[in-house]
C-alpha cells in the first residue's frame, strides 16, 4: 500500500508539472526550463555585449500603416511596430533606431548587413541570410478581389491570375510552396497595388491583413471589395537579424519574453486591435480546456486512490453479502415457484425481491434489477401513477393500502393486489404486490357477455316479431272483407284499403328480418346468400345511417354464395358497420363490395370515409381491448372478436387506412370453408 502511495504522489506531482508547463507554453511560447532561464537577469556576457553594441538599427517597413506611419504633426512615426521597437529598446536599454525602408529594400539591407533588425515571417528562403527570435506577434495575410469579380473564391482560384503584390511580401513565396503559378506586378507599397486593382489593371492583392484593413477603412471605400473568407495564411513573426548578430538573439528573446510577463506586448496589441484581430493570439479557450483535462486526470487519480482505500472495507462487506445471499437463495426458491408476478419493495421503492416469472415477463435479468429503483419496470411505473403513488406509498400511513385492483397494460388486463409486509427483525417494512393476467378470462367473460346479450336480444326480438302478427294479422282480413263491400262501389275508399294494405305487407316484411337477424345463437354451417344477409344487417342500422347523415352503397350480386356459418359472418359485418359509423361523425359514404375471386374465395370490402388510422396503430387494431375511443365508450373487443370470428370460419381480414381519409377493410372466406390464412 506504501509503494502504491508513492506512486500516486510522482504521477500527481507530474500531472501538476505538466499542466503548469502547458499554461507556460500557451501564454509565453516557451516550456518550464525556457521560463526560467529567461526570467533570469542579462548575464555578465550578455551585458557586455550590448556595451558593445551601443545603438542597432532596425530597417523595416514602418511607414505603412498600422505597422507604422509618419506624423508631420509631431514628426513622429507611430505604429505597431514601432511600438514593439521601441518597447525592445527599452528592455534591452540601448537605443534602437529606426530606418524606415520599403519593404524588399529592408530585406536587401538586412542582407547587406546595412541594418540589424527586421520583423518578418520566417520562412526557408529568408533563413539563409537570418536568424529568427522567438515569436513577436501574428500576421494573417489576405486576398482582396473587386467586388463584382465572380472568379475567385479560393486559394486555388489564384491559378493563371494577374496578382499585385509589394515587392518582397511574404505571400509571393508562400504561394509558390502551394505550386500556384500566378504573374505578378510587383509594387513599392500596398496602397499603389490598390489602385491597380481599382482600375482593373490586376485581379487581386495580397498583403497582409492590418495594412490591407488599414487602406481600405481609411483609404478607399470598403464595398468596392471583397476579401475571401479563407486567409491566405496565418503566420508568427519574428525579428530577424543578420549571421554575423546572432550572438544577440539572447538577448532579444529575454527582452520578448519579459515584455509578454509584464502583459506590455499585450498593450500594444489591444491599442491596435481596431485594425486587425490577428496580432493577438487569445489562448483562453486552450487554457480551458487544459485545465478541465487535468482536472479530469486529478479526479481519476484521487478516485482510484479512494478505491484501493476502502478495498479492505468491500472486502468484508462482501463476505457479509455472500451470507446474506444464501439465506435469500433459499426463500427464492419458493417464491420462483408461484406462476403470478411477486416482486417484494421497500417505502424508499427500491427493489428487493422478485420472482423468476416476473423476470420472464419483464425480459430482464435478476442481478441488473435488485436493490434498483422500482422506476425501472415499465409496467409498475405506469401502475404507480395511474393509482397516485400507491407502490410509494408508506406502510405506517394512514392512508389505505390497496389490496387489489383490476389494472389495463398494452391491451393487457391484470389483476394487482398490494399486501403489507412487516417484520419485528427488520426496521423498513416491505410490500408484496401480486400481478396476476386476467386477459383471457374477461375475454371469455366478455364473449359470454356479449353471447347472451345478443341472445336476449333474438328473444326480445322474436317475442316482439309474433306479438306483432297477430294484430297485422286482425288488419289484414279486415282489409279483406272490407275491399269485397267497397269493391265497386266507392273508388277512393277502395284505393285507402290498398294503402293499408301495403303497409301491412311492408311491416310483414320487417318482421321477417327482425326474426332473421335474431337467429343468432348458433354455430352451424349452411349455404349462405352474402347479399341477403348484408341486407338484412344494413337494414338494422338504417335508423343510424340516417342519424349521422351516412349513404351506403352496396355493390354485391344476388348469386354471391358460400357454405359458412352465416352467425360469425353477421357479427363480422356488425362489428365493422358499427365502426364505420363511428369513424364518420360528420356522414359520408360507406361502400360494401362483394365479389369472387381467382382462388375460389369470397371477398367482402368495407370502405368508409371516416378519420382514419395511424400507421403506428394499425399493427394493434386487432388487439384485445385496444381502441382510441373515450373512456365508457368502447371496450376494444370489437375487431378482436372480428378476428376471432373470422379464425372460426378459416377467414382473413387486413386493413388499409389513410389518417383523415378513411379505413378499408378486405376479407377473404373460401367458399366451403377450406383453411385460408391468417390476418394482416
Amino acid at each position: 500500500m506504501k509503494k502504491k502511495t508513492v506512486y500516486f504522489v510522482i504521477i500527481f506531482i507530474l500531472s501538476i508539472s505538466f499542466y503548469i508547463n502547458e499554461v507556460v507554453q500557451l501564454e509565453y511560447d516557451v516550456n518550464l526550463v525556457e521560463y526560467f532561464k529567461l526570467s533570469k537577469e542579462f548575464t555578465i556576457e550578455e551585458n557586455r555585449l550590448l556595451k558593445e553594441n551601443q545603438f542597432l538599427i532596425y530597417g523595416g517597413n514602418i511607414n505603412e500603416a498600422p505597422l507604422g506611419i509618419y506624423y508631420k504633426e509631431n514628426g513622429q512615426y507611430m505604429g505597431l511596430v514601432v511600438d514593439y521597437i521601441n518597447a525592445i529598446s527599452i528592455e534591452l536599454g540601448i537605443p534602437i533606431i529606426s530606418k524606415p525602408i520599403v519593404w524588399n529594400e529592408a530585406l536587401d539591407s538586412l542582407a547587406r548587413g546595412e541594418t540589424d533588425l527586421c520583423d518578418m515571417i520566417p520562412s526557408k528562403e529568408r533563413a539563409k541570410y537570418v536568424e529568427f527570435s522567438d515569436p513577436i506577434y501574428s500576421l494573417r495575410g489576405l486576398i482582396l478581389v473587386n467586388k463584382n469579380n465572380k472568379d475567385i473564391y479560393d486559394i486555388d482560384d489564384l491559378k493563371g491570375k494577374l496578382i499585385g503584390v509589394q515587392k518582397g511580401d511574404y505571400s509571393i513565396e508562400h504561394l509558390k510552396s502551394l505550386n500556384i503559378d500566378s504573374d505578378f506586378i510587383f509594387t513599392n507599397n500596398l496602397g499603389e497595388a490598390l489602385k491597380l486593382l481599382d482600375n482593373n489593371e490586376v485581379d487581386l492583392v495580397m498583403g497582409d491583413e492590418p495594412v490591407i484593413w488599414y487602406h481600405i477603412k481609411e483609404l478607399s471605400n470598403l464595398d468596392n471589395y471583397r476579401i475571401l473568407e479563407k486567409p491566405l495564411y496565418d503566420k508568427k513573426c519574428v525579428i530577424g537579424v543578420t549571421k554575423d548578430k546572432k550572438n544577440l538573439l539572447g538577448v532579444i528573446n529575454k527582452s520578448i519574453f519579459n515584455l509578454k510577463r509584464k502583459g506590455t506586448l499585450d498593450k500594444i496589441h489591444q491599442k491596435w486591435s481596431g485594425f486587425s484581430s490577428s496580432f493577438y493570439e487569445d489562448n483562453k479557450y486552450e487554457k480551458l480546456k487544459l485545465t478541465i483535462i487535468t482536472l479530469i486526470i486529478l479526479v481519476i487519480i484521487g478516485g482510484y486512490a479512494t478505491y484501493l482505500w476502502n478495498k479492505s472495507l468491500k472486502i468484508l462487506v462482501k463476505s457479509k453479502t455472500d451470507e446474506l445471499e444464501i439465506t435469500k437463495n433459499e426463500l427464492q426458491i419458493a417464491f420462483n415457484s408461484m406462476k403470478s408476478y411477486l416482486i417484494v419493495i421497500g417505502n424508499n421503492g427500491i427493489i428487493k425481491n422478485i420472482n423468476s416469472s416476473f423476470l420472464k415477463y419483464i425480459s430482464m435479468d435478476i442481478d441488473n434489477i435488485l436493490n434498483k429503483k422500482f422506476e425501472c419496470i415499465d409496467i409498475l411505473v405506469d401502475f404507480n401513477n395511474t393509482y397516485d403513488s400507491i407502490l410509494s406509498m408508506d406502510i405506517n400511513s394512514k392512508n389505505k393500502i390497496l389490496e387489489k385492483k383490476e389494472y389495463k397494460y398494452k391491451n393487457r388486463l391484470y389483476e394487482v393486489s398490494i399486501y403489507p409486509l412487516k417484520s419485528e427483525l427488520v426496521i423498513i417494512d416491505q410490500k408484496l404486490i401480486m400481478i396476476v393476467d386476467v386477459t383471457m378470462d374477461r375475454i371469455k367473460e366478455q364473449k359470454i357477455v356479449h353471447s347472451n346479450r345478443m341472445e336476449a336480444i333474438g328473444r326480445l326480438a322474436s317475442g316482439i316479431a309474433h306479438e306483432l302478427r297477430n294484430p297485422l294479422g286482425v288488419i289484414r282480413n279486415s282489409t279483406f272483407i272490407l275491399e269485397d263491400e267497397y269493391n265497386d262501389l266507392d273508388p277512393n275508399k277502395l284505393k285507402a284499403l290498398n294503402a293499408i294494405d301495403s303497409a301491412v305487407n311492408r311491416s310483414s316484411k320487417i318482421i321477417d328480418n327482425l326474426l332473421k337477424f335474431s337467429r343468432l345463437t348458433n354455430d352451424v354451417e349452411e349455404l349462405v346468400n352474402l347479399r341477403d344477409i348484408i341486407f338484412e344487417i344494413l337494414q338494422y342500422f338504417n335508423k343510424k345511417f340516417k342519424e349521422n347523415n351516412i349513404e351506403v352503397i352496396l355493390k354485391c350480386s344476388n348469386d354471391i354464395n358460400l357454405i359458412s356459418n352465416p352467425e360469425s359472418i353477421k357479427h363480422i359485418l356488425i362489428n365493422l358497420i358499427s365502426n364505420a359509423i363511428d369513424a364518420m361523425p360528420s356522414g359520408g359514404n360507406i361502400e360494401i363490395f362483394c365479389d369472387y375471386t381467382l382462388e375460389e374465395h369470397v371477398k367482402i370490402i368495407i370502405k368508409d370515409e371516416g378519420v382514419g388510422i395511424s400507421e403506428e396503430l394499425k399493427e394493434k387494431v386487432f388487439d384485445p381491448f385496444f381502441t382510441t375511443k373515450p373512456t365508457g365508450k368502447g371496450t376494444g373487443l370489437g375487431l378482436y372478436i372480428v378476428y376471432s370470428e373470422l379464425l372460426k370460419i378459416k377467414g382473413d381480414i387486413k386493413v388499409e387506412s389513410v389518417e383523415g381519409k378513411g379505413t378499408m377493410f378486405t376479407i377473404m372466406i373460401l367458399k366451403r370453408g377450406v383453411e385460408y390464412g391468417n390476418s394482416t
